[in-house]
């Protein structure tokens, strides 16, 4: 589920943008909305993360866990783990997924490091697997750097850009992306005090593998997306089948650095 986690790396870094925000826990969970495939019947999960202000960085602690049910009534058990820190210089990120299936056995081990140059080229280093590098071409941004550009487009009125991404959660490296804004929401009273105040966007999401011309997605998700970074309604789109993410929890933190 290496697509979904392009979905994670993109709810949390937005709240550099926020006044007096800098972290959050925040827990989803994940019913299915949409199947197209007879491979599965059913499909049921759970997505939390947290986020802590390092003030020099965001460090990211995010878990998922998907059960499929087959057509011949077993289940099918993924759990995914994805660990980052990002300087909020956008020069540096480091990253680590795994994913592990019904008997607790990896299937994805993936960590390194990326660095970005000023006209986002940059290089990736991985220590797992080892030995293994790849470039980033020019105009890359890391997951906080893409949320912002989201976030200043919506608020220069663009309703559509496509900056490439790295997060880490793809085996190629940098993944085109296209984002469209499709309605704004003024600040209102939500299920959630925190979020009453600011305003919001609704936001459609498609990834895409560079190399490839194909036109579809590889992954989708819609969301509501509010401008402190706090994401509500998602919807999550995999192909075969479409999940839908509801906001169970939501904690706030205070500020812990210096002048904010």
């Amino acid at each position: 589920m290496r697509s979904a986690f392009a979905l994670l790396a993109l709810l949390i870094p937005g709240l550099a943008q926020a006044d007096g925000l800098t972290g959050q826990h925040a827990l989803y969970t994940l019913t299915l909305s949409k199947l197209r495939t007879h491979d599965i019947t059913g499909a049921t999960g759970q997505m939390s993360f947290d986020v802590v202000d390092g003030c020099t960085g965001w460090a990211t602690t995010q878990h998922m866990t998907l059960i499929l049910r087959n057509t011949d009534g077993s289940l099918t058990k993924t759990v995914s783990d994805y660990i980052t820190w990002e300087s909020k210089d956008g020069k540096t990120l480091t990253f680590t997924l795994r994913e592990s299936d019904n008997d607790g056995k990896e299937q994805i081990d993936d960590a390194g490091t990326a660095t970005r140059n000023p006209d986002g080229s940059g290089l990736v280093a991985y220590t797992t697997p080892a030995n293994t590098t790849l470039k980033l071409p020019p105009g890359t941004l890391f997951p906080m750097q893409h949320t912002e550009a989201l976030l200043a487009a919506g608020r220069s009125g663009q309703k559509f850009i496509a900056p490439p991404l790295f997060d880490g959660t793809s085996a190629d490296g940098a993944q085109a992306t296209f984002i469209a804004e499709l309605g704004d929401h003024e600040p209102e009273k939500t299920a959630w005090p925190a979020l009453d105040n600011i305003p919001s966007a609704d936001v459609d999401i498609a990834f895409y593998d560079r190399k490839n011309d194909d036109e579809t997605p590889n992954f989708r998700t819609s969301m509501r997306y509010f401008e402190d970074g706090v994401a509500t309604d998602l919807v999550m789109d995999f192909g075969d089948f479409e999940m839908t993410g509801k906001l169970t929890r939501l904690t706030i933190p205070p500020a812990p650095c210096p002048g904010k």
